[in-house]
């Protein structure tokens, strides 16, 4: 028996893998980190002891397949002894939201419709 071979599970981003990476804000981001940890003299492995992660994540980081958390960056940062703006400095792509095309980020989402919310009846903000 035949079984279609593409199941929502793999559709980018369904279950909240790393399927729909990499993407153009990860791979410029791991670009960035790259050039500056060559800037610094650093070997993958001397950047992962000194900022206390994985080897391999350095690496996932780099190629654009991982998706960093803020303290991850800010720790790698603090290691190549440079500020987060200077990691971000020339990074201009973005990634829409779902309800503008953007990709599905895991599998139980909600999606908003394109509609605007209906007015608040709260007082407005001063």
């Amino acid at each position: 028996m035949k079984t279609d071979p593409k199941t929502p599970a793999d559709e980018p981003g369904v279950d909240g893998s790393a399927r729909d990476l990499p993407n153009s804000v990860t791979l410029a981001l791991g670009q960035s980190v790259k050039r500056h940890r060559h800037a610094a003299k650093l070997s993958q492995m001397n950047l992962a002891f000194a900022a206390e992660m994985e080897r391999s994540h350095v690496s996932r980081i780099e190629r654009g397949v991982s998706n960093p958390s803020l303290f991850a960056l800010a720790t790698i940062c603090h290691v190549l002894k440079i500020t987060l703006p200077e990691l971000f400095e020339g990074i201009t792509d973005t990634i829409a939201p779902t309800s503008q095309g953007g990709p599905v980020r895991r599998k139980n989402q909600s999606v908003l419709e394109k509609a605007p919310p209906p007015p608040s009846r709260k007082m407005p903000l001063r």
